[in-house]
C-alpha cells in the first residue's frame, strides 16, 4: 500500500507540471518564398515552416526540452549559405526580424526568455564588430578552394597573406565581442557556454586572460571547466614555445629519441590509420620532401594513434612512410593527446631544431605551400 501511495503521488505531481508550449512570429522583408528551420544540436529539426511575402508564423508548439537549438532562415530566391545560428527556447512567445539582404546577420529576437536576451546582446555585437571580417574569411577560403591550383606562386602567396591578415582582423575581433558582453553581464552564467562556441583555439592567450575573470559560477560549469583545462594546456603550445616530448616507440620496439633528430626543421604530423584524410595526406608530405632541399633541411616525424601494432605498421609501408615514425599505441588515451591538445586528425605541427614551435595546426589545404614557403624564408 505504501509503494503504491508514492507511485499515486509521482503521478499526480507529473500531471500537474505545466507544460511548454512556445509560438513563433517572423517578419522578413524581402524573402517572398523562404523556409524558418529549427533544428536540435543533434540536427534535428523540431520546427519548420514556409515564409511567404515576408511572414511566417507557428502557434502553440509543445516544447519538449528547454535549451540551446539552432535556428536558420533561408531565402529561396538567394542562396547565402550562411550559417545557422544558435537560440535559447523555453516556454513563450518568440518574434523574430531579418534585416533585408543580410541573412547572415542574427536576427532581432524578441521574447521574455532572458537567456534568449543574453544570446542575442552577444551574437548582435559579434555581428557589429566582426561580421565583415567573418564575411572576408569566408570569401578568401572560398577562393582559394576554387582558384587555388590555378594562380601563379607569387598570387597563391598573395592569396593566404590576405587570408592570414583577414583571420587575424576576426579573431581580435571576436574576442573584443567576447570582452565586451562580459563587460556588460560580469556574472552571466553563459559565458562559458559562448566561448565554447568561438575558435579559442586561435588565440589561447587572449582567451584564457578572459577566462580567469568569469565568474566562479560559470566556470564551476562543465563546460567552464573543460574549457579552463583546454585552455591553461593550449597557453603552453603556442608559437614559440618548447614543444612537448613525444610517448613511444618506433615500430622497431626502440624508443624514440627526441636529440636523433638533427635537421633544422621537424614536421609533426598526427595521424591514424583508419583516417582515410590523413592517409591521403601522406602523399603531400613526401611531395613536401622532394621539393628542393627540403630533403635535407626538412625532418618529418609521424605520430600514429593508433591501438593495435599491425594497424600501424601495415599503414606506414602501405603509405611509404620512410620517416621516423612513433607510437606508444594507446589510440585516444595517449599521453601525445593531451600534451599536444590533439583534437582533429591529422593535425600538424612545424618545429625548429630547437624543439620550438613555429608553426601550430597548420591548414591542411595549405600544408604544402605553407612549409616550403616558412623554409625558403628561413634558409
Amino acid at each position: 500500500m505504501k509503494y503504491a501511495y508514492i507511485i499515486l503521488i509521482a503521478l499526480l505531481v507529473a500531471g500537474c507540471r505545466k507544460k511548454a508550449f512556445i509560438e513563433f512570429t517572423g517578419n522578413t522583408p524581402g524573402i517572398k518564398n523562404g523556409v524558418f528551420i529549427i533544428k536540435t544540436p543533434g540536427d534535428s529539426t523540431i520546427y519548420g515552416e514556409n515564409i511567404k511575402d515576408g511572414k511566417f508564423i507557428l502557434t502553440n508548439r509543445y516544447l519538449k526540452v528547454p535549451g540551446y537549438y539552432t535556428m536558420k532562415i533561408t531565402d529561396g530566391d538567394n542562396n547565402d549559405n550562411h550559417e545557422p545560428f544558435e537560440i535559447y527556447l523555453e516556454g513563450g512567445k518568440y518574434a523574430f526580424e531579418t534585416e533585408a539582404g543580410k541573412l547572415y546577420k542574427y536576427p532581432k529576437i524578441t521574447s521574455t526568455s532572458k537567456t534568449q536576451e543574453q544570446l542575442s546582446v552577444f551574437y548582435t555585437l559579434l555581428d557589429k564588430i566582426s561580421a565583415d571580417a567573418n564575411q572576408e574569411v569566408k570569401q578568401l577560403n572560398l577562393e582559394l578552394k576554387t582558384k587555388g591550383n590555378s594562380l601563379s606562386n607569387v598570387a597563391y602567396s598573395q592569396l593566404l597573406n590576405e587570408l592570414g591578415a583577414a583571420e587575424t582582423k576576426m579573431i581580435t575581433n571576436n574576442i573584443t565581442a567576447f570582452k565586451e558582453f562580459v563587460k556588460q553581464y560580469p556574472n552571466s552564467d553563459i559565458t562559458t557556454h559562448l566561448l565554447s562556441k568561438l575558435n579559442y583555439e586561435d588565440d589561447p592567450v587572449g582567451y584564457y586572460a578572459i577566462y580567469k575573470t568569469l565568474s566562479p559560477a560559470a566556470k564551476n560549469t562543465d563546460e567552464g571547466k573543460e574549457i579552463g583545462d583546454r585552455l591553461s594546456h593550449l597557453i603552453k603550445l603556442v608559437v614559440g614555445a618548447k614543444a612537448p616530448a613525444i610517448n613511444g616507440k618506433m615500430p622497431d620496439g626502440k624508443p624514440f629519441d627526441q636529440k636523433s633528430i638533427t635537421k633544422k626543421y621537424i614536421l609533426i604530423d598526427f595521424w591514424r590509420a583508419g583516417n582515410d584524410f590523413s592517409r591521403r595526406n601522406h602523399q603531400k608530405i613526401i611531395d613536401i620532401l622532394g621539393e628542393g632541399n627540403n630533403q635535407k633541411k626538412l625532418e618529418i616525424i609521424s605520430v600514429s594513434l593508433d591501438t593495435r601494432s599491425d594497424w600501424w605498421t601495415n599503414a606506414v609501408n602501405e603509405d611509404h612512410m620512410t620517416w621516423p615514425q612513433v607510437s606508444d599505441l594507446k589510440g585516444d588515451d595517449s599521453p601525445n593527446v593531451l600534451n599536444w591538445s590533439i583534437t582533429t586528425i591529422p593535425t600538424y605541427y612545424l618545429l625548429d631544431s630547437n624543439w620550438t614551435i613555429v608553426e601550430r595546426n597548420i591548414n591542411i589545404a595549405t600544408l604544402e605551400f605553407e612549409v616550403g614557403d616558412y623554409i625558403e624564408k628561413h634558409p
